[in-house]
């Protein structure tokens, strides 16, 4: 198997959802953007890979049948010939799953040029499916109409067991939150493409509304829209084309677990017995993989960018990288550790909390800071370590999961 690279990476601005816009020129335009980096031209791809959405949403913002064929769509647009197109759904993690095929195409010889692209313009509001003639087997739709429960509920549940477990009031992970909304939001003021740009102080975002105690509105994520798209080859040609290549060290995807100890979104019961004293085991397990694909350690990981709809994400995404006692994290948190001048940055992007989240494009977001990061071409927000190694992560609904990790190669 041969080595692959990131040699490109472009993303739009997150722009506020639901409203009309060109979809595939929008795909097109960050497509072409990424393969002007390096000056290739269509014709020089071997596949694209495109993440799709065929989600019954009840909304004409959000994209349905033309989305499942975008990648298609985007092949004809920008006047590729005879390529491999893809079309991949993962939820919010989507991008990741679409990045570890085109990781998985390139090691193993079936193509030296791919493009991964992503994009997407959420619905207003929560989330909200509907079920189709396919979905008869499955309660979607069941958890918001008999008990009201969107994807805040999950989250607020998940820091209320977190609290409990550590035998703290929920006031105390209410304060963590707030610290994390407040350090991201720095970040998010310093990137061009982020969507809000305000820093919110640890007492506004206390006394923010709450929408699902102890969640407060100004640590949950908004819907967004957005593009991106990341460009991979084999190493041989990444070093032609570019004198700062980023190594895929690891490209490794997730899926449910039987008993998974904790509410997987969409669904209530839980694993009890030993069991219940692992929870989240679905999002460590494909981070532990990546680790083994990248013969590495925790401690080896220089920043990282984790998929953070809600600011508890971001210290439970901490909990699963470093595999610390929960103490561990908390103390990190509180001593601004996690910061550009930090000793373990996370989400030096703003994170999706300064974003708002594009489902199909979320990832590309994450794998774009940190190409940018270790190539040392962040600008404002650029880490002050000497960062060698970075990982992002993605998490969505039904059990699926992402975890990549990048390395500099030169």
């Amino acid at each position: 198997m041969t080595e692959s690279a990131v040699i490109g990476a472009a993303i739009t601005d997150w722009i506020e959802a639901g409203k009309p816009a060109p979809t595939a020129e929008i795909v097109a335009g960050v497509a072409m953007e990424t393969l002007r980096q390096v000056g290739l031209r269509p014709a020089d791809l071997d596949a694209i890979i495109s993440t799709t959405s065929a989600m019954p949403f009840g909304s004409p913002a959000f994209l349905t049948t033309p989305a499942q064929h975008m990648g298609h769509r985007l092949a004809g647009k920008i006047g590729s010939n005879g390529l491999q197109v893809f079309n991949v759904s993962g939820a919010c993690a989507s991008a990741a799953a679409a990045f570890s095929i085109a990781d998985s195409m390139v090691k193993s010889g079936k193509a030296r040029k791919v493009l991964v692209v992503g994009y997407d313009n959420s619905p207003k509001g929560f989330y909200y499916s509907f079920n189709s003639y396919l979905d008869t087997d499955m309660a979607i739709g069941y958890p918001l109409k008999v008990v009201g429960a969107v994807n805040p509920t999950y989250w607020a549940m998940w820091a209320r067991r977190r609290a409990y477990e550590m035998g703290k009031p929920v006031e105390d992970i209410k304060e963590v939150m707030a610290i994390v909304k407040e350090e991201l939001s720095k970040n998010g003021a310093l990137n061009p493409h982020a969507r809000y740009k305000k820093i919110f102080t640890v007492k506004e975002v206390l006394e923010s509304p709450v929408v699902d105690d102890p969640l407060h509105l100004y640590m949950i994520s908004a819907v967004s829209s957005g593009a991106g798209a990341v460009l991979l080859s084999d190493m041989d040609s990444a070093r032609k084309l570019t004198d700062k290549p980023v190594k895929v060290a690891a490209s490794a995807v997730g899926g449910p677990l039987y008993n998974e100890p904790s509410p997987r979104l969409t669904y209530f019961a839980t694993a009890g017995g030993k069991r219940a004293g692992k929870p989240f085991y679905e999002w460590r397990k494909p981070i532990e993989d990546a680790y083994r694909q990248a013969g590495i350690r925790p401690e080896d990981i220089d920043l990282a960018e984790v998929h953070d709809t809600c600011v508890f994400n971001t210290i439970n995404w901490i909990d699963q990288i470093m595999g610390w006692e929960r103490e561990e994290t908390d103390r990190l948190i509180r001593s601004r550790q996690f910061g550009r001048d930090g000793r373990f940055p996370v989400n030096l992007s703003g994170g999706t909390t300064s974003f708002g989240e594009a489902v199909y494009a979320q990832a590309l977001m994450e794998v774009y800071e940190v190409f940018r990061q270790l190539r040392g071409e962040a600008g404002e927000r650029q880490v002050r370590k000497n960062a060698k190694i970075g990982l992002a992560t993605a998490y969505g609904a039904y059990g699926s999961y992402g975890s990549i990790i990048l390395e500099r190669a030169w």
